[in-house]
């Protein structure tokens, strides 16, 4: 269906009706005159030890993303990308394809495969624009639909998407979704979900310093063992900025979330999600305290399978799917830029801590302790970043103890 879309969709777009052939001449010209390459490279050695392997995992990993945008005509373009994924030095790993459970699981299988290919209209309806085809989908903090950008393998989507700025302080969105391409790559099993999604998302900041984002979301999976996830979520995230005295700037993040079964899913339920974020920030300086939960009944539980869930619950990933008795995860955040050493400035700290337990919190999961630093160097043609970061999870009444180091280098082209 995605292919009979998109077919009828660059055939309307590219009917020359009433247009000269100097006129189609030009356009053909702005359309590479406009465009932009895409290349974005990842060179990463993932380490992970994990009681009960009796291996550790060691991950070298190198992805290429190479492609194209086109400029625009008439309002329309088109942009596509694809992506490399190649182990370097061997595969001493379980990549989630190869079934090597003497080693902890690094989610990075080799793949070569499209990760995008698009038509936009963003010229042609005032202050709107309409996305067809396979693409990248951040809804807001990436809590219930993101790219999953920390893998190598991005999370992508064949979808229709339309948003418009065209009422005041108010920002709308209706999405399509009929297929997720997941980070586990074409040879896997479950690379591929078809489903039926619609998402509706309106976003209104007209009551400073509030911005208010209610949403709705409904998924409906086509495979029987992905029937849990078929669930129709309504839900508002809040955000709040504002400047103190003494140069202190207090923020707030937060939202709330109903979760009802849906289509396919053959379970009777309605859980719930919180999440409560304050936090201060003084020069570079930003510290955050936070609370999120999501509600499980023993059988069924609060789920955001096309989430970025690497950004929530620790990065060590040990709460992808939410236990059957839900999660509270307490946590702190803190991260700064150091100011200019020895002439080098720009480094970027960041520390976490997590203390994870069930729902009412008499089940006591975990806790876990994550650090990294960071540093971005300009160039030419796209900044060059190094980063690492150490993640440390201890297990009291879930999953068992683990402790992962990455070590990632970035090259992203930017063309002035």
């Amino acid at each position: 269906m995605f292919t009979k879309y998109f077919a009828m969709f660059v055939a309307a777009a590219l009917v020359p009706i009433g247009i000269s052939a100097p006129t189609r001449a030009e356009d053909m010209a702005a359309i590479v005159r406009d465009g932009k390459a895409i290349l974005d490279v990842r060179l990463r050695s993932e380490l992970v030890e994990q009681n009960g392997r009796s291996k550790e995992a060691a991950a070298n990993t190198a992805r290429v993303r190479a492609g194209y945008e086109t400029g625009r005509v008439y309002g329309v373009g088109a942009a596509f990308d694809v992506d490399w994924i190649e182990t370097i030095g061997g595969t001493n790993f379980n990549d989630t394809i190869n079934g090597d459970t003497r080693y902890p699981v690094v989610a990075d299988p080799e793949d070569f495969a499209l990760n995008q290919l698009y038509l936009i209209a963003d010229g042609t309806i005032p202050d709107s624009t309409f996305k067809l085809g396979r693409q990248r989908v951040i809804w807001d903090n990436a809590r219930f639909i993101g790219n999953v950008g920390f893998r190598q393998n991005e999370q992508t989507f064949d979808a229709v998407r339309f948003n418009t700025d065209a009422l005041t302080d108010t920002s709308l969105e209706y999405l399509f979704m009929e297929e997720a391409h997941r980070i586990f790559g074409r040879d896997s099993s479950a690379g591929r979900l078809n489903l039926k999604g619609h998402g509706l998302r309106a976003q209104y900041s007209g009551l400073k310093p509030l911005v208010v984002t209610p949403f709705v979301l409904l998924l409906d999976y086509d495979r029987a063992n992905q029937a849990a996830n078929s669930t129709a979520s309504y839900g508002v995230l809040i955000n709040a900025k504002r400047k103190l005295d003494g140069g202190l700037t207090a923020f707030f993040a937060g939202g709330m979330a109903r979760q009802d079964d849906h289509g396919n899913n053959t379970g009777d339920f309605d859980l719930w999600y919180y999440n409560a974020e304050p936090g201060l920030g003084y020069g570079a300086w930003r510290l955050i305290a936070g609370v999120e939960q999501l509600d499980g009944n023993g059988t069924q539980s609060f789920r955001t399978p096309l989430a970025t869930l690497h950004k929530f619950n620790g990065i060590t990933d040990q709460f992808l799917t939410t236990p059957a008795a839900g999660l509270r995860d307490l946590y702190g955040k803190a991260k700064t830029t150091l100011p200019k050493i020895g002439g080098v400035g720009g480094i970027k700290l960041f520390g976490a801590y997590h203390q994870f337990s069930d729902d009412d919190g008499s089940i006591d999961y975990g806790d876990e302790w994550d650090i990294g630093i960071a540093k971005s160097f300009a160039t030419n043609f796209g900044p060059i970043t190094l980063s690492v970061q150490y993640a440390d999870y201890e297990a009291d009444n879930f999953s068992t103890d683990i402790n992962k180091l990455w070590l990632t280098v970035g090259y992203k082209l930017k063309v002035k």
